[in-house]
């Protein structure tokens, strides 16, 4: 700019006024200007040091703020704790309802530790697919009927339904719920896994229509999203740039899921493919109250294909928090599905059990705890954690609701035991169950006749001398008699009562039960019948009940005695199938070829004995009975062609044996 004003100044002029003042102006800006001098090396490197040097003090502050928000998590997860070990301390459960609105430490301890048992002492998987049940004879039925009241394996199988409603308004509960804390993406690599998982799992609702809903037709929504989900890219955003947005852009969403899969006229496939679509073009990734939503949905239409395709993307493809409802509807599934290994597997993940997945609620490994002395703190408390295979596992808390649909899963699937020894231990610590699910566990005990968990029940019983009364017993007379009527059954079910007379001491001593202590009991369940208004009872169930209460007052009958021998013959096939069970097992490679060369032996062996023995008797069965018995001959020939060697054996039809 110098050399500007320079050469304007040394310009030719006329000699004008104005082109003096012009000139000489110009070359007094030119004189009076500064030359731009040029930066020395001290200024270059101070100015670069103090660069550098600022840089690092914002990269510094950043990550101190980092570690100073992960610092005070620990901490407050530390105080939480320790207010949790200053809180231990033995529970006592209360005279009254008892039925606070949350479960305190000690509750859950007792109830994960319970399920752990059950998880760890579970049947083999044959015996509860194929578990035993008492004989299918009208004989049974109507003595059950008549003796107990007891009622038809419809009406139990219909109490034991989920409600879906409630199931629902759960949900709908769960997402106003400001207590729970997502797990969310916070950088782009935690993001590009989430839509790599949504889009997955778009393309299994996608591939799963196509065999569920074959009929032809046209679904543009279903075509729509099909084109979406391949050639689009998903572009999530994360919602902590917004997160009340995000909130109600996500109960936007799960509000339209519903309004599709409550609409009855549209077909399967052009529902899954709106979901689809809304699923590919929405903000932001599905969270767990999406999932949720379309589990429960999915389950109630019966599209338990899709419901099994998000449960599975829970467990193994997203790291999403559970929230209370999430393991509620995880259970319903499968119990509708009838998928006991499935069911039991979701018990071991609410417990920290299962080395693979867990609960998703929170996991450290073994080497970040042994170099942090605060997460060893947090890993010890082993109330609230886990330790399997490599990884520290935090227990999923359960809520009643949690509860109660664990129960009435273990009874769907046979597990009569198991359902009795967790729900002893609701009663013994005082978590408030519903009466219908009291009433559940009680009727099916008596209609399934299992004599094991009656027992279990009758044993928890006298040890909750106090807690059953108050858990139990409602106040409603027609309530209280009916559940003092199952309890009688059970005690002659178990054959704890003699007429005339007290059961042996040794017969006692080989239940694990004291004389005072069943005397306690029978004291107690007698004092209760006396102060009961018997005029409050129905008269469809008046009569049953009453005959129920007095017999078990007075002792049992022959019909009783018929129902124990039916009781423990089937506990005698349970245990023939376990041993069936353990012996298969004992076949497997992890055994030397010679040993299970010899327990191949003993037990074709057993099966031929057992073969002889029903052939004999059918043999009898043939010589003794007076009925026409077609066919009998035939079969006769047939165990005649079966003893002959394969050469001499000829037409199943003929007695002739014809030599080769």
């Amino acid at each position: 700019m110098q050399a500007l004003w320079s050469r304007a100044g040394q310009s030719h002029r006329c000699g004008c006024r104005p082109c003096n003042v012009a000139l000489a102006a110009a070359r007094r800006r030119a004189a009076t200007t500064a030359r731009r001098r040029k930066p020395t090396f001290a200024e270059l490197f101070t100015a670069c040091y103090s660069s550098v040097f600022a840089t690092a003090a914002v990269v510094d502050a950043v990550r101190k703020e980092d570690r100073r928000r992960d610092l005070d998590i620990l901490l407050e997860e530390a105080r939480r704790d320790l207010s949790d070990l200053q809180d231990r301390e033995p529970f006592v459960a209360p005279e009254g309802d008892g039925k606070t609105p949350d479960l305190s430490i000690q509750q859950m301890d007792a109830l994960w530790r319970c399920l752990k048992t059950i998880y760890k002492t579970r049947p083999y998987m044959k015996e509860i697919h194929k578990p035993p049940i008492v004989t299918a004879s009208k004989l049974f039925a109507s003595l059950r009927s008549e003796r107990y009241g007891c009622p038809s394996e419809a009406t139990l199988r219909a109490a034991c339904l989920t409600d879906y409603e409630e199931l629902e308004k759960a949900v709908l509960a769960d997402e106003s719920d400001e207590r729970y804390v997502a797990r969310e993406a916070i950088n782009q690599v935690q993001l590009l896994r989430e839509s790599t998982s949504v889009k997955r799992l778009v393309d299994k609702f996608l591939h799963r229509t196509h065999k569920v809903d074959k009929e032809p037709g046209t679904t543009p929504s279903f075509e729509e999203a099909c084109i979406l989900a391949k050639t689009s890219k998903l572009d999530y955003t994360f919602r902590s740039i917004d997160s009340e947005w995000a909130r109600q852009n996500t109960v936007r969403l799960n509000r339209q899921l519903r309004q599709i899969m409550n609409a009855p006229d549209i077909r399967i496939k052009e529902k899954i493919g709106r979901i689809c679509y809304n699923l590919l073009i929405s903000a932001h990734a599905a969270d767990m109250h999406t999932y949720n939503t379309l589990i429960v949905a999915f389950t109630k239409a019966g599209l338990h294909g899709f419901a099994d395709a998000l449960v599975h993307s829970f467990f193994h493809d997203r790291l999403l928090r559970p929230t209370p409802t999430t393991f509620v509807a995880i259970l319903s599934h499968y119990k509708v599905t009838q998928n006991h290994g499935r069911f039991l597997y979701a018990l071991a993940c609410i417990t920290g059990v299962d080395s693979k997945t867990g609960g998703k609620v929170r996991r450290r490994h073994i080497d970040d705890i042994e170099s942090n002395y605060i997460l060893l703190d947090w890993a010890v408390d082993v109330r609230l954690r886990t330790l399997s295979g490599n990884w520290v596992w935090e227990h999923v808390p359960p809520t009643r609701a949690l509860v109660e649909e664990a129960i009435h899963g273990l009874l769907h699937f046979k597990l009569f035991e198991q359902a009795a020894s967790f729900f002893l231990t609701c009663v013994q610590w005082g978590v408030g169950l519903s009466i219908k699910v009291v009433r559940q566990v009680l009727d099916e005990c008596v209609v399934a006749m299992d004599w094991k968990g009656a027992l279990q029940l009758i044993r928890g019983l006298i040890k909750c001398k106090q807690q059953w009364k108050a858990m139990l017993l409602t106040g409603d007379g027609e309530a209280d008699w009916y559940l003092i009527s199952r309890i009688y059954a059970l005690i002659d079910l178990c054959g704890l009562r003699i007429p005339g007379g007290r059961v042996s001491e040794t017969c006692l001593a080989n239940l694990d039960i004291s004389v005072s202590e069943l005397g306690e009991l029978m004291e107690a369940l007698e004092e209760q019948v006396s102060g009961l208004d018997r005029m409050r009872l129905p008269a469809a169930d008046s009569q049953a009940t009453t005959t129920a209460v007095e017999d078990g007052q007075q002792g049992p009958c022959p019909k009783t005695r018929l129902m124990q021998i039916e009781s423990v013959w089937k506990d005698y096939v349970y245990v023939r199938k376990t041993t069936s069970s353990i012996e298969s097992k004992l076949l497997k490679p992890d055994f030397s070829i010679d040993f299970r060369t010899a327990m191949a032996l003993h037990i074709g062996g057993v099966a031929v004995q057992r073969a002889v023995q029903l052939r004999q008797e059918f043999e009898r069965l043939a010589r003794t009975t007076t009925l026409p018995c077609p066919g009998w001959e035939g079969i006769r020939q047939g165990v005649a062609v079966a003893r002959a060697p394969k050469g001499m054996r000829g037409p199943a039809s003929s007695a002739v044996l014809v030599r080769s």
